[in-house]
Formats: C-alpha cells, sequence, structure tokens
C-alpha cells in the first residue's frame, strides 16, 4: 500500500466481494487492482483466505446448547449480589489487605504509644486536669517581665486588671 488510494481500495475489498458497491466505484477499484501490483496481491491473498474458510466443515453444537447456556446465564444472574461480590478472589484479597493494614496499625499504636495508662505521665494524663492551687493574682505577680527594671514596660495587676504602657486587660473567670 503506498497512497491514500490503495488504503481507501483495501477498505472496499468486501465490499468488493459481495458485489455490493456501485458500479462507479467497482470500476475504480478494477482500475487500480490493474496498475498496482501490492494491491492486487492483496486481493488475491484474501480471496485465497475466504475460500479455504469456505471449504470448512460447519459448526455444530448440541440441540440442548441453548437451553443449557441460558439456564446457566439465569443462573449467574439469580445470585445474589453480595454472593457475587465475596465470591470474586480480588474482594478476599483486598479484604485481607485491609485487615492485615488494620492490625499493625493497632500494633503499632499500642507499641509506640507516648501516653498511655500504664505510664506515670499516661496516669497523670488519665487521672484529670490538676488544678493550681495558687491564687491568679500570685501566678501573675509572681511573673517577671523580660525587661525587669529597665521601666520600658512594666505589668501591674489590679482587681482582675493587668495595665501595661497605655493598655489594659480584663481578666474574667469561667466559674461563678
Amino acid at each position: 500500500m503506498q497512497n491514500n488510494e490503495c488504503i481507501y481500495i483495501s477498505e472496499q475489498f468486501t465490499k468488493y466481494q459481495d458485489n455490493s458497491l456501485s458500479s462507479e466505484i467497482r470500476a475504480r477499484i478494477d482500475a487500480h487492482l490493474t496498475v498496482c501490483s501490492p494491491c492486487h496481491q492483496l486481493y488475491q491473498d484474501l480471496n485465497k483466505m475466504l475460500d479455504q474458510l469456505h471449504k470448512l466443515p460447519p459448526v455444530s453444537s448440541n440441540q440442548d446448547f441453548t437451553s443449557n447456556l441460558l439456564h446457566h446465564i439465569k443462573a449467574i444472574n439469580q445470585e445474589p449480589f453480595w454472593y457475587k461480590i465475596y465470591a470474586s478472589s480480588y474482594t478476599r484479597i483486598a479484604g485481607s489487605a485491609i485487615a492485615a493494614g488494620l492490625i499493625v496499625a493497632l500494633g503499632m499504636n499500642i507499641w509506640i504509644d507516648p501516653i498511655s495508662p500504664r505510664s506515670p505521665q499516661g496516669q497523670r494524663n488519665f487521672s484529670g486536669e490538676q488544678k493550681a492551687q495558687t491564687h491568679p493574682t500570685e501566678a501573675i505577680t509572681s511573673q517577671l517581665d523580660s525587661l525587669q527594671g529597665s521601666g520600658a514596660d512594666t505589668l501591674e495587676l489590679n482587681n482582675s486588671t493587668i495595665n501595661s504602657k497605655g493598655s489594659s486587660l480584663q481578666l474574667v473567670s469561667g466559674t461563678k
């Protein structure tokens, strides 16, 4: 096949063999086959193959083949959806992989858990919050400013209000 004309002609071989082409296209194919030896050889090979196929014995089946086939199709269609999923080997492999992953994750969590009830730190964390016994005013006043003694910035606590260099912050308690 050398060009687009050869491609077009080769695509028409089946219709040409069946005599289902118009007389103009048939004449065009005849003219092309006389001048193009590759297309002519391809057409001859196609004819030989078709002759060999026609010489094959016909294929026959049992008389109950169709009824058996329809019975098997009906049986497959009546299986529950979940059974079809479970019967699939891919589902079993995926289920096993998910189970293995969960076991590994659970084992890693138990083995590497930084806060567990068995450790002293974990017992402290699980026993509830520890409330500070100091008075809020003592906690704030005991904190020293990073610029202590420089006079540039000082903190004062007056009745639940913190004053610092022209700004003030009102402290509100969440308990009654």
